[in-house]
């Protein structure tokens, strides 16, 4: 990335800014961003250096990692407080056959040495790479849509959770994300009235999930996890250090949709906590809410949410092309490499040795 300004501030976007070099990457392209606002794309460039390139996506890839090892450390925490560890852990795969709308669910028992050593995406992959089916032109693998890993109780508990489901976002929407926060696209969603009711979306990486039995458990779960304090042995065991970010969750905001009148039935109550330097999404939710969410895809279900982005998305580039540039710009630097690059009136792109 050959470029007049060489000082690079701290991004704004919080899950870059422990790897030096993913925020130099995303100040450089902000910083570009600012200028074709500004001057226009006639005669401008975007240089970039496949070294630096390389550098970039083995950040992402650590940032990746280690906010999946805090967010599984969390969970196996949390699992020792509400079920006592007793526990079956189990990688989920959702995929695509290719070429149809038709989806499966694949899932497999694991341990908590398979968390910690390996991704949720290489689980994923790990699964996937067991399946074949038979297409129109041969032998092919589904297409991997979503995987997660659900933390299922043995027994009964007293605050009458059924299941924990740990999840992160997929790389793609990582990096549309990076996009949505380059181009503040929550104050673009909030200045268009037509757009400003669906501009919650902008939402963390790191997600866990609880069902419970019922609503009227959903207030116990929270009371427990706004009143958890570790101690310093019992965060040892589960390798996390004693430090004022771990020995307990701080709230950060809460929404509950528990009560609301929906035409789907689904009700929840979500909210945000920051914990050893990473916020999380915490969602609780009854069972029955679970299953309309998951059977029957209500409009508040995962693929049902993902539409609406992307329908925002689309929306958002067709008044701002330079949005959709970016969007497909990191897609074609880090997810479609071998694909030609993305096209804008006025703007070169120039790849660097």
């Amino acid at each position: 990335m050959d470029d007049a300004v060489h000082h690079f501030p701290e991004s704004t976007l919080w899950l870059v800014t422990q790897e030096p070099v993913l925020n130099e990457f995303i100040c450089y392209l902000k910083d570009k961003k600012d200028r074709f606002l500004e001057e226009g794309l006639m005669g401008q460039e975007l240089v970039f250096q496949r070294q630096q390139l390389q550098e970039v996506r083995r950040s992402f890839d650590r940032m990746v990692c280690r906010g999946e090892e805090k967010l599984h450390r969390l969970c196996g925490l949390l699992s020792e407080n509400f079920f006592a560890q007793q526990l079956q852990l189990k990688s989920v795969v959702i995929a695509q056959l290719p070429g149809t709308t038709q989806r499966l669910k694949l899932q497999q028992d694991i341990d908590k040495s398979e968390i910690y050593g390996r991704t949720d995406l290489d689980l994923g992959n790990w699964l996937m790479e067991k399946m074949r089916f038979q297409g129109p032109l041969g032998w092919d693998k589904p297409r991997l849509i979503a995987n997660f890993v659900e933390y299922q109780p043995l027994y009964h508990n007293r605050f009458g959770i059924n299941k924990m489901i740990s999840r992160i976002k997929a790389e793609e929407e990582i990096w549309s994300k990076v996009v949505d926060e380059i181009f503040h696209l929550d104050k673009l969603v909030t200045q268009d009235k037509k757009l400003r009711e669906l501009s919650y979306f902008i939402k963390d990486v790191f997600g866990i999930k609880i069902v419970v039995d019922s609503n009227e458990q959903i207030d116990g779960v929270f009371a427990a996890l706004n009143s958890l304090n570790w101690e310093s042995e019992k965060l040892a065991m589960h390798g996390v250090p004693y430090e004022d970010s771990t020995r307990s969750l701080r709230l950060l905001e809460v929404k509950n949709h528990v009560g609301e009148s929906k035409d789907s039935g689904w009700q929840a109550m979500k909210a945000v906590y920051s914990w050893w330097s990473k916020t999380f999404e915490v969602q609780v939710q009854s069972m029955n809410s679970f299953l309309r969410e998951q059977e029957r895809l209500t409009s508040e279900s995962h693929a049902a949410f993902k539409e609406r982005r992307e329908r925002i998305r689309l929306q958002v580039a067709d008044q701002l092309p330079l949005f959709g540039f970016y969007l497909e710009l990191l897609r074609w630097l880090f997810i479609h490499p071998n694909q030609d690059p993305p096209v804008i009136d006025g703007l070169i792109i120039r790849m660097k040795d």
